[in-house]
C-alpha cells in the first residue's frame, strides 16, 4: 500500500541513496551544517534524538554546535530519520529555501554556503552537486582574497625597497 510521504523525506532515503559526496563536505558547509543542527536540535525530543546526542540535549545551541559538532555531522549522515526530522526544523524555519530546493531551483542570491547547507541536509535531487559548487565558491573566494593579500604585500615591499633606495641615494651623495 502506497504511503503519501511529505517534501521532507530526504532524497537518498526515496531513491536508495543514488546521490552521495565523494569527499568530506567542504569546511564552510560543514560548520554551517553544524548549525543548522545545533539550532534544530532544541525543537527536538530527547526520545527523537539519536542515542548518542541525547547528553547535549541540555546544551545551548552554541556550546552544542563546539563540543557536538562531530558527533551531529556524523548523526546526521548515518541517521536517515534524524536527518529528515532536522530537514522538517529547516523546512519550518527557512521555508522559502526549503520550498526553492525541493523545486529544483535554489535562489540565485542566497550564499552558496547557506544553500549547500540546506541541501546536504533535505536531500533534494542535486544536492551533491550544490555541496560541491559551493565548496569550488569558497575555494574561488579564498583564492581571491589570498591574491589581493598577496597584491598588497607586494605593492607594500616596492614602496619599502623605493624609500630604501631613496634613502641609500641621499646617503651617498
Amino acid at each position: 500500500m502506497d504511503q503519501p510521504t511529505s517534501g521532507a523525506e530526504p532524497a537518498d532515503a526515496a531513491d536508495g541513496g543514488a546521490e552521495a559526496l565523494d569527499r568530506p563536505l567542504p569546511e564552510g558547509v560543514r560548520r554551517r551544517v553544524v548549525a543548522l543542527v545545533s539550532d534544530a536540535f532544541g525543537g527536538l525530543t530527547v526520545a527523537e534524538l539519536p542515542a548518542q546526542l541525547r547528553q547535549y540535549a541540555r546544551f545551548t545551541p552554541t556550546r552544542r554546535a563546539k563540543f557536538a559538532g562531530n558527533a551531529m555531522a556524523a548523526a546526521l549522515e548515518s541517521d536517515p530519520l534524524f536527518r529528515q526530522r532536522i530537514g522538517e526544523r529547516l523546512s519550518q524555519t527557512q521555508p522559502e529555501l526549503a520550498g526553492a530546493l525541493e523545486a529544483g531551483s535554489p535562489p540565485a542570491a542566497a550564499d552558496p554556503v547557506d544553500v549547500a547547507a540546506a541541501a546536504y541536509v533535505l536531500r533534494p535531487t542535486g544536492w551533491v552537486k550544490l555541496v560541491e559548487a559551493a565548496g569550488e565558491e569558497v575555494q574561488r573566494a579564498d583564492a581571491e582574497r589570498v591574491d589581493e593579500e598577496s597584491r598588497r604585500e607586494l605593492v607594500q615591499l616596492r614602496e619599502e625597497l623605493e624609500r630604501a633606495r631613496a634613502h641609500t641615494r641621499s646617503e651617498t651623495e
